[in-house]
C-alpha cells in the first residue's frame, strides 16, 4: 500500500485511499467544536454521510454563545448551523449576524448610526446648528420631546 500524507501534519497517513493535499501555507485551518452537549472522547463513528450538507443534516452543530451587550450584562443566545455559509460574518451581512437576535440587532444600531452621521455629513443646514452650542442644546430638547411624544403614543 502506497503511503500518503495527511492534510494537517503532512505525516505518512496509512489508511487513507484518496488523495488528499496539503493545506497552503497561505490557508488557515479552523478547528473547533461547534456542538455543545458532544461527549469528549467518545467519538460518533458515522459511515454514510456523502457530503457536508449529510454531516450537517446529522449533527445539528449548536453551540451557546454569551455576548456582552451595551450596559456589559451578559446576553446568551444558541447559534445554530445548518450549512457553510451559516458560519460567514462577511462585515455583518453573512449568515452567521442574519441567525443571531443578538448580533441582527447591533447590525441594525450600527447602521441606524451610519445612516444618521451621512445625513449629518450631507445637511450644511444641520451642520451648522450642531456647532453652535446654544443651537445643539435647542435641538436636543426638541428631540426629546418628540421621543417622549411617540414614546406616550405606544
Amino acid at each position: 500500500m502506497a503511503m500518503k500524507e495527511n492534510f494537517i501534519s503532512m505525516a505518512p497517513d496509512e489508511q487513507s485511499n484518496a488523495k488528499v493535499s496539503p493545506i497552503d501555507s497561505n490557508k488557515t485551518l479552523m478547528v473547533d467544536q461547534f456542538t455543545s452537549d458532544a461527549e469528549p472522547g467518545n467519538p460518533e463513528l458515522v459511515e454514510d454521510i456523502q457530503s457536508i450538507g449529510d454531516a450537517f443534516a446529522h449533527f445539528k452543530p449548536k453551540v451557546n454563545v454569551d455576548f456582552t451587550d451595551e450596559e456589559g450584562g451578559s446576553v446568551s443566545e444558541t447559534l445554530k448551523f445548518g450549512e457553510l455559509r451559516d458560519f460567514e460574518a462577511n462585515g455583518g451581512k453573512g449568515r452567521l449576524v442574519e441567525n443571531s437576535e443578538f448580533l441582527s440587532g447591533v447590525k441594525q444600531k450600527i447602521d441606524t448610526n451610519v445612516k444618521i452621521r451621512k445625513s449629518i455629513e450631507q445637511n450644511r443646514k444641520l451642520r451648522e446648528i450642531l456647532k453652535d452650542e446654544s443651537s445643539r442644546a435647542e435641538l436636543k430638547e426638541m428631540l426629546e420631546a418628540m421621543l417622549a411624544e411617540i414614546e406616550s403614543a405606544k
